[in-house]
């Protein structure tokens, strides 16, 4: 039970962050003129510093690892699930004809409880220290 202290700050910053990007998704395409398939790709890169901040300041509070450090970790994971979500919403919108705003509010929902755990073992992990790498060994008996 204990990893799972953070996920009510999590669930709220994630509900933040996909109505960020299903409102700029229909902002993009519906204001803006972007398409529909590109939409969604700019709010999702726009989602990104907003989600990094929350993760830190709030879900993952208490952070002593370097910023530096983080920030890449954050968007080498980030850049992974987007990268996935991108490709579940031209799946189910090419692919099965669904509603852009739909498909690509769930793509963004199916990532949330992965990206959850990558962030809390991983990249906002409080057991590990300022110096040592992702998913470093530890000692050997």
């Amino acid at each position: 039970m204990r990893r799972l202290v953070d996920l009510p700050r999590y669930v709220v910053a994630s509900a933040f962050s996909f109505v960020f990007i299903i409102a700029a998704t229909a902002a993009l395409h519906e204001l803006v003129g972007l398409s529909e398939t590109l939409a969604p790709a700019v709010a999702l890169v726009l989602a990104f510093a907003i989600n990094f901040a929350l993760l830190r300041l709030w879900v993952f509070p208490g952070q002593e690892a370097p910023l530096g450090r983080q920030l890449l970790e954050t968007a080498i994971t980030s850049a992974i699930f987007r990268a996935l979500e991108y490709g579940v919403f031209l799946g189910f919108h090419l692919g099965l004809g669904i509603n852009y705003l739909v498909a690509t509010g769930a793509s963004v929902c199916l990532s949330a409880l992965g990206k959850y755990f990558v962030y809390r073992e991983i990249v906002f992990s409080r057991s590990r220290s300022a110096g040592d790498p992702p998913l470093a060994p530890g000692p050997s008996r």
